[in-house]
């Protein structure tokens, strides 16, 4: 009992240190930072209420809010800005500008570093170069044929779906959705994620897990110990996030949280996730070694485009192929889970995109060809709009301010502070996009549609913007361009609702629509 007595004491007592230490920074001001308001009134004094509001899946949502209520500078930790306003995107994101990537990329890297995370310049550099053709415009029409064949897939499954629909899977617990009133519907949300999976392990890897033809994502590996292990694709990687997101957010404590919270299975999912990396890598190296020469994105990584090894050590492949899969899936899926919503609640932009598909393509083409779709503006700037108004990071990555410290809206920020500009409020700044709450694809065809550009940062901006957008929009354009064509949707009601959950990134909930061909054709 004694000793009980000490612990409850000592907890208290450094709980009372802590508080006061806090306090007092607060007060003392070393950066000068309590001239701004702060996301709640404990925000300028600790981190929780940011990773309270992150744990709960509506960090965005928050920051938001609290930029619409305090305006467009928000401290939401003791060092953490956001800001929102047009000439924050340029000096925080532009080219050229001083600030480096945040403790929030150094707290979750691995042993090897990929070019998402790599925090030195030079580096990232390097990296760049060698993953560039993968990724390039030209290099689309090696993807093309993937992008067709998954597409093809997802057609036989939906032209069968059409005759006998089914909810599958079954609804998440926290599911907000009646199942009472699903007869005759599909998950929508589900489909996509599969495709996006299936394409980007495809092209990624040049390996055929089918996801879509089983309906599942359900993969068996071995583990790093010779263990067989099954479970779901993106299960344990939305969860790996889920509770990495809960936590990393305060940069002094996270390694301390992560050893108390290790019990959690979802650290197991991110061992799985990481098992599932390491697994697809050595089945690649397999076939590399055999002389099997592939048309995939692992052969940039192997060797140069003469031929040379770039003697890459394996942790590097493994890390490359951590973030392909994980950003090459969930953003995707994400995103073309989010596009039909936007039109099936916005009819008159539905009726527009579908006529401009239609006046390119055939009763019975299945699958949209690229050539013939990607060049529609229509199309293009619903894809575009719809990424606006929910973009798959809700969020943009953290930098930290150079040493010596920096202007960010004629506000000098001193140095090694937080700092970031997140696209769900940027793309909401009434003074760049009128009307923002508005589904409105025609704004991306004015005149001076052009001047929006600097402020869509749905692929971050600058030297460290998305190297993956061109793929995601061939992807995109594609399977849009294809559903549109050849089936009709209806939502539940007019009045529903599609839920979003953040974590790293912002996923929709499940998403039930009944589905119906728009005229008879044959199955191929």
């Amino acid at each position: 009992m004694i000793f009980f007595a000490i612990f409850i004491g000592l907890v208290v007592l450094s709980a009372t240190v802590i508080l006061f230490k806090h306090i007092y920074n607060y007060l003392r001001d070393p950066k000068g930072l309590r001239r701004f308001p702060g996301l709640s009134p404990l925000a300028p004094l600790t981190n929780i209420p940011y990773m309270l509001f992150a744990s709960q899946g509506r960090r965005f949502m928050a920051i938001h809010e609290a930029h619409q209520r305090l305006g467009p500078i928000v401290r939401v930790g003791p060092n953490s800005i956001s800001f929102n306003d047009p000439a924050a995107v340029k000096d925080i994101y532009g080219h050229g500008s001083p600030v480096r990537k945040g403790e929030f990329y150094d707290l979750l890297a691995g042993s090897h570093r990929h070019l998402a995370d790599v925090s030195d310049r030079d580096e990232h550099s390097r990296k760049r170069r060698v993953l560039a053709g993968a990724y390039s415009q030209a290099s689309l029409e090696h993807w093309e044929h993937v992008v067709a064949n998954r597409t093809k897939a997802l057609i036989r499954q939906y032209d069968a779906l059409c005759i006998d629909p089914i909810y599958h899977p079954t609804l998440h617990a926290d599911s907000s959705i009646d199942s009472a009133s699903l007869n005759g519907y599909i998950n929508h949300r589900h489909w996509m994620i599969l495709f996006a999976q299936d394409a980007i392990v495809q092209i990624g890897m040049s390996a055929d897990l089918r996801m879509l033809e089983a309906g599942n994502d359900i993969v068996t590996i071995k583990d790093f110990c010779g263990q067989r292990d099954t479970f779901s694709y993106r299960e344990v990687l939305w969860r790996s996030h889920l509770i990495q997101n809960g936590l990393v957010w305060s940069p002094n404590w996270f390694k301390c949280l992560a050893a108390l919270t290790g019990w959690h299975p979802y650290w197991t999912d991110n061992t799985k996730y990481s098992n599932l990396c390491l697994y697809l890598v050595q089945k690649r190296l397999q076939r590399y070694e055999a002389g099997e020469r592939l048309d995939d994105f692992f052969t940039y990584i192997f060797e140069d485009k003469y031929g040379k090894p770039n003697m890459y050590p394996i942790g590097e492949m493994v890390a490359e192929t951590s973030i392909m899969l994980n950003a090459g899936s969930d953003t995707t899926g994400i995103a073309l889970t989010n596009v039909l919503y936007w039109l099936l609640k916005n009819p008159t932009c539905l009726a527009r995109l579908r006529d401009e598909i239609d006046s390119v393509l055939h009763d019975d083409e299945a699958v949209a060809p690229y050539d013939k779709v990607k060049h529609l503006p229509y199309l293009r700037a619903c894809l575009d709009e719809s990424l606006r108004l929910t973009p798959p990071n809700t969020m943009s990555v953290n930098r930290l301010t150079p040493p010596e410290g920096m202007s960010i809206m004629g506000h000098w920020i001193p140095g090694n502070t937080t700092v970031h500009s997140p696209p769900y409020a940027m793309h909401r700044h009434v003074d760049v996009f009128p009307n923002p709450e508005s589904f409105d694809p025609a704004r991306w065809l004015m005149d001076d549609a052009k001047d929006l550009q600097p402020y869509f940062i749905t692929f971050s901006a600058g030297a460290r913007g998305c190297i993956g957008r061109n793929i995601t929009y061939l992807e995109q354009t594609v399977v849009l361009a294809s559903l549109l064509h050849r089936y009709d949707f209806e939502l539940l009601d007019e009045d529903w609702v599609l839920d979003q959950k953040e974590a790293f990134t912002c996923s929709p909930g499940d998403m039930p629509v009944r589905i119906s061909m728009r005229f008879p054709v044959d199955n191929e």
